[in-house]
């Protein structure tokens, strides 16, 4: 896969004769190649649920809402680990921030299942619609 950034106000077409130059080039082969447009990050309406979740879900198990942030991070979102030049080893629980849409859509799609688990039902506000449904229909 090729792809490249687009900003809103700046010139388009050297991108786009790039992008299919540098495609054709990388498959030879092929005589047709699919340009797809997306957004680069999670909506305002993904952002909101998700934190609304989050305040409902601390204060329901007894976590800071920081906390919360960090155990459900912790238990859905594969962990970053490696070894440094001197031998120690890291673990790190990635930032939400770094997340496509679509992992973002996973992640708090898990959140929800889960929490059905501890007898908590979170609520589907107009948010919930924007962020997950329209995600899929939009993209």
């Amino acid at each position: 896969m090729i792809s490249r950034v687009i900003q809103k106000d700046k010139p388009k077409e050297t991108i786009f004769k790039s992008l299919v130059q540098d495609y054709f080039l990388e498959n030879p082969m092929s005589n047709e190649a699919v340009v797809t447009i997306q957004k680069s990050k999670r909506s305002d309406a993904q952002n909101r649920l998700y934190f609304y979740w989050v305040d409902i879900l601390s204060k329901e198990v007894g976590y800071s809402k920081d906390e919360m942030h960090l155990v459900l991070a912790d238990k859905f979102l594969p962990k970053i680990e490696f070894t440094t030049k001197k031998g120690k080893k890291i673990c790190q629980i990635p930032s939400t921030t770094k997340l496509s849409i679509d992992e973002f859509i996973d992640y708090i799609c898990e959140i929800e299942m889960f929490s059905g688990e501890w007898g908590i039902k979170l609520p589907h506000n107009q948010d919930y619609k924007i962020a997950v449904y329209n995600e899929y229909t939009t993209t």
